[in-house]
């Protein structure tokens, strides 16, 4: 009987065709063909042009290019043909990174080494909203556009790079988890900005609004890959050095819950 009902649940599932990959998979694209409806991911982490050297852990050989007044054409190039259209950043700003504005480098963020000006990673998230911000509202898109706010990490007895895990199995307390100043620093530029762009946008017939999850995932620090980042964590030598994941998040789990909040928003418009 279970087996009969797993097979009359997937076979009410429409097979999606894949109709887009990027060379390492990063970017992606399905089609839907009896509903017409397409989804892609553009993998795209800091919406503006970046030269990034870094491998699956985090590890960089050299600092993040980063371009302050250059949006990635990974996902401006597919803007005006989507409906709907989500974006987020965030976390990939606090990064090591030099940053340039018409071919010149201006200063860096966490370069102690270089001989360059520290402008704070605030600075270069700001510039890049503002820059997104801008290409959004003037562009008369006629579909809704999102833009999701940063999440909090939940390391506890370290960071990632330290021994830091997350090894929670059910959602915090109210009031049990605070935003740290890097998390409220991201936030505080992602509001202002938006409330900005909002404005603007309102004036302009462009539908754009805010996709606000920071609070409500404070409250899952059970919702983290933590060691299952890898494939079979449990079977790898003692040798190679885990880090946890408790940045990113499990699908399913607590993005269930911003999907809810997602399709709502798509339902009233």
């Amino acid at each position: 009987m279970a087996q009969l009902s797993y097979n009359l649940f997937v076979f009410q599932v429409e097979q999606a065709i894949q109709v887009y990959h990027d060379e390492e998979y990063r970017s992606k694209g399905w089609h839907f063909p009896s509903y017409n409806f397409t989804i892609s991911v553009f993998w795209s982490p800091f919406l503006a042009k970046a030269a990034i050297f870094e491998n699956y852990n985090g590890v960089s050989t050299s600092p993040i290019e980063l371009h302050l007044d250059k949006l990635d054409t990974t996902w401006t190039d597919h803007f005006r043909d989507t409906d709907y259209m989500i974006f987020s950043s965030g976390k990939w700003f606090v990064k090591t990174a030099f940053y340039y504005e018409n071919g010149t480098i201006l200063g860096c963020h966490n370069c102690p080494k270089e001989n360059q000006t520290e402008l704070g990673f605030d600075l270069a998230y700001r510039k890049v909203l503002q820059k997104v911000f801008n290409f959004i509202v003037s562009s008369n898109h006629t579909g809704m556009i999102i833009y999701r706010t940063s999440t909090p990490d939940h390391f506890e007895n370290g960071e990632w790079y330290n021994g830091g895990n997350c090894l929670r199995t059910e959602p915090g307390k109210e009031g049990e988890f605070k935003m740290n100043e890097l998390n409220r620093i991201l936030r505080l530029v992602e509001l202002e900005e938006f409330e900005k762009a909002a404005a603007k946008a309102s004036k302009r017939g462009i539908s754009l609004k805010l996709l606000d999850v920071m609070q409500l995932s404070l409250l899952r620090p059970d919702g983290h890959p933590g060691l299952y980042r890898y494939f079979h964590p449990e079977a790898m030598d003692n040798t190679t050095k885990i880090f946890y994941d408790c940045l990113h998040w499990c699908l399913p789990g607590p993005i269930d819950s911003w999907n809810d909040l997602l399709m709502q928003m798509v339902v009233n418009g």
